[in-house]
């Protein structure tokens, strides 16, 4: 029952958050923008909400972190079940995310929640700050709705969601390793075959788009101050 509330709670939170912010920019931007430009603004600055709230509550649970490998925020929940109940459990306490990004839960989550082992919650949080760069990304569309890609704002926001991919889903990895060679007190060049091969392979798994990605935001922001300057 404490899920299904969550749930709930979380579905109408998104929900109403949506709907007032579109009921707002009706009653004071309908002159000026179209109900699908209104509506997509609202998904957008939705969009940005979870990925700052997503992003704080990675940043809590890292913090909360002081042994980076085996401190767990929670560790009654999964830590008497097996791999089976780990996984079913964990697919019913987030049946509505895996719906709304269903290849990430799919392949991020069950490596990380369900086959850690009771460890490692501070990672955990820390790949929560991937979705710092949402709100950068929804700011772009908006200013796009807005038909201002040809100004100065539009080329400051590009540059700055690629900073932020660069911080949040590129940089994170080396930061991470960087940060279980101080621990184990290793060389950085030996974290990877220090490791469980799932936890490397993993994290080249969710790397490697994210850095073809960023080719794709780089070569975009190149034409972008290019056309403008």
């Amino acid at each position: 029952m404490h899920s299904i509330f969550l749930s709930g709670l979380g579905t109408l939170f998104f929900v109403g958050s949506h709907v007032t912010i579109r009921k707002i920019l009706q009653s004071r931007f309908r002159d000026i923008f179209s109900d699908t430009s209104i509506y997509v603004i609202s998904c957008r600055l939705v969009s940005a909400l979870q990925g700052v709230l997503t992003s704080t509550v990675g940043i809590i649970i890292a913090s909360s972190c002081k042994d980076i490998l085996k401190d767990t925020v929670h560790d009654d929940l999964y830590k008497y079940l097996n791999l089976e109940d780990r996984i079913v459990l964990f697919i019913k306490l987030n049946k509505l995310m895996i719906a709304h990004h269903l290849v990430i839960p799919c392949v991020l989550m069950p490596l990380v929640l369900c086959l850690k082992n009771t460890k490692g919650d501070y990672f955990f949080g820390a790949m929560l700050t991937v979705e710092l760069v949402i709100p950068f990304i929804s700011a772009r569309e908006i200013l796009s709705q807005l038909n201002m890609k040809d100004t100065r704002m539009y080329v400051y926001t590009s540059l700055g969601m690629v900073v932020m991919f660069f911080a949040c889903r590129i940089s994170l990895f080396p930061y991470l390793f960087y940060r279980y060679a101080v621990y184990a007190d290793i060389p950085l060049t030996q974290v990877p075959f220090h490791i469980p091969l799932k936890c490397t392979l993993s994290c080249l798994l969710i790397l490697a788009p994210q850095v073809y990605w960023f080719g794709l935001m780089i070569r975009v922001l190149f034409r972008a101050l290019t056309n403008k300057y």
